[in-house]
């Protein structure tokens, strides 16, 4: 008898730790979205990206870990972008001088957008900042990564900075399928 409460506490465990990961599902389809760039040169929708691999990195410049890992996501898209990856960084919950300057203080050459409702923010389940996800050429969510939660700031959870290990495994990955979907339909 002291296996069925066991097997209920059980229950409520995953039912909570499955509440507190991303929304979106590995397989599942990416969102259609359509946001302003920061450097005010018009708006970049998913139509844009369709058909590359695509990295979104979720972002303030409030965010310590955020600043952290900002020079690695620059050089891992220096190093990927002529092999046809994509990266996105998505600001969010942030003043836009204060956006415009970290992107100038890090040099990043990718393009930047504005989650001025949040809309993108939660059809990714977007727990954190900061927090990248891995979308596929079929525009299908790949995975998300983020560290281990640091705190909180300005009422946004924190977490860790994505790993270069993680964050490359994950570029390779999105690569070899996108070749092997390419592979698959000749």
């Amino acid at each position: 008898m002291t296996l069925v409460p066991a097997l209920a506490f059980i229950g409520l465990l995953w039912i909570a730790l499955a509440g507190t990961g991303s929304q979106t599902e590995s397989g599942s389809g990416a969102p259609s979205f359509e946001l302003p760039l920061l450097d005010g040169s018009g708006v970049l929708t998913d139509e844009d990206l369709r058909g590359k691999p695509v990295v979104i990195n979720f972002w303030a410049s409030w965010c310590i870990p955020c600043r952290e890992e900002a020079p690695l996501l620059e050089k891992t898209w220096r190093t990927y972008r002529d092999k046809g990856v994509a990266f996105v960084g998505v600001n969010i919950k942030d003043a836009e001088s204060d956006a415009k300057r970290f992107v100038r203080e890090f040099d990043v050459t990718y393009p930047t957008v504005r989650d001025l409702d949040q809309r993108l923010t939660q059809d990714l389940g977007v727990k954190g900042l900061p927090e990248t996800f891995f979308i596929d050429h079929r525009w299908t969510f790949f995975g998300a990564i983020s560290g281990d939660e640091t705190g909180d700031q300005q009422g946004t959870v924190v977490l860790g900075a994505i790993s270069e290990d993680e964050l490359v495994s994950n570029v390779e990955t999105l690569i070899k399928r996108a070749r092997s979907g390419v592979e698959a339909n000749r």
